[in-house]
C-alpha cells in the first residue's frame, strides 16, 4: 500500500517551559504542505517483525546538488523513524494478538528535506503506521505511537490539514485555515530539533493564532513568531539575510518553520509564490527553494 507523507510548517511556536521529562510545553498552530514524500509499504515473508527499507532521492528541479546527497544520505537502518514506526507497530500488533508479525518493508521516494523543521522524518513515520493500520488491524492507539517516536508525529497520524499542537504536540484542537500559497528556502546548513532546543534563548507567551489568521485573511502581516527562531538564527547567523531575502519578495508572514532552518513566506497566489520562487532561487542559487500550498 502507498500513500502520500506530507510535510508542513509551524504558522509560529511558543516554548513555555520545560517539563520534568526533558521535553518542552509548547503550543504551535502546524499546517500541512502539498509537498510529500511517498511511503509504500509490503507485508512479506521471512523473520517475524523484520523491517526493511530503501529509500530513493527525487530532488526536485532546480534544486542544488547538495540537496540531492542530502536525501541519498537518508537512514536505512533503525536510525530512520520509518524504520523504527513499523518496528513499533509490529511489536505491539504482536503484544496485541499474540500472534508473530510479518515482516515489512518499506520504500521511500524522498522529496521534503532532512534535518530542516519540515517534518519529513515524522511524516514518513506517521504514514507507515497509518499504512500498517490498514494492513494489519489490531486496534493499536496511533497517537501513542506515534509520540513514543516523535513530537510531530501525532499531528501526521491524525489526518488533519491544521491543528493547534499543545504538550509536546500530542494534544491536538483541529482549525481551519484559508489555502496558503508559500515559498520555502532552505540553506544547506542542517539544525537537528535537539540543536535548536538547546539554542533556545528564553521561554515566549502563548500563541494569539486567532488574531494572526484573522489578519492574514484581510491581507495583513500575521505577525507569527518562532520562539526557537532567536537561538537557531544566533547559531546561524545567515539565515537573517534568507529571512530579509524572503520579506524583500513582499512575502507575508516571514519565519522559520520549527526547528530550522527552512524559512517561508506567504505570497498573495500561486502565481505571486511561484514568481517569487524563481526570483529567489536566481538570486540565491545556494539554496533549496520551491513554491507549495498549505492548508
Amino acid at each position: 500500500m502507498r500513500t502520500a507523507a506530507h510535510a508542513k510548517v509551524n504558522l509560529g511556536l511558543a516554548v513555555l517551559a520545560r517539563r520534568g521529562d526533558s521535553f518542552h510545553e509548547i503550543e504551535t498552530l502546524i499546517t500541512r504542505l502539498r509537498l510529500a514524500d511517498d511511503v509504500e509499504v509490503t507485508l512479506r515473508e521471512g523473520p517475524p517483525g523484520e523491517v526493511t527499507l530503501a529509500s530513493v532521492p527525487d530532488p526536485q528541479a532546480g534544486s542544488p546538488a547538495w540537496h540531492a546527497r542530502c536525501l541519498a544520505d537518508v537512514p536505512t537502518g533503525s536510525d530512520n523513524l520509518a524504520v523504527r514506526a513499523a518496528t513499533a507497530y509490529l511489536q505491539a500488533f504482536e503484544r496485541e494478538t499474540g500472534r508473530a508479525p510479518p515482516g515489512a518493508h518499506v520504500a521511500l521516494v524522498k522529496r521534503v528535506p532532512v534535518a530542516a523543521g519540515l517534518g519529513g522524518g515524522s511524516s514518513d513515520a506517521a504514514a507507515v503506521l497509518r499504512v500498517l493500520d490498514s494492513l494489519l488491524p489490531a486496534g493499536l492507539d496511533l497517537t501513542a505511537l506515534g509520540t513514543a517516536l516523535g513530537s510531530d508525529v501525532p499531528f501526521f497520524v491524525s489526518g488533519v490539514s491544521a491543528a493547534v499542537a499543545r504538550g509536546r504536540g500530542e494534544r491536538l484542537h483541529e482549525v481551519d485555515i484559508p489555502r496558503l500559497h508559500v515559498v520555502l528556502a532552505k540553506p544547506e546548513t542542517s539544525v537537528s530539533a535537539a540543536e535548536a532546543y538547546g539554542a533556545l534563548v528564553g521561554f515566549t507567551p502563548r500563541l494569539k493564532h486567532e488574531s494572526s489568521l484573522a489578519a492574514l485573511r484581510s491581507g495583513e502581516e500575521p505577525r507569527w513568531r518562532n520562539g526557537l527562531q532567536p537561538g537557531v538564527v544566533r547559531a546561524h547567523p545567515h539565515l537573517r539575510a534568507l529571512l530579509e531575502d524572503l520579506r524583500g519578495l513582499g512575502l507575508q508572514g516571514v519565519i522559520m518553520s520549527g526547528s530550522g532552518p527552512t524559512c517561508f513566506g506567504v505570497a498573495s497566489d500561486s502565481v505571486a509564490a511561484q514568481e517569487a520562487a524563481d526570483r529567489l532561487r536566481a538570486l540565491r542559487p545556494e539554496l533549496w527553494v520551491t513554491s507549495t500550498v498549505a492548508g
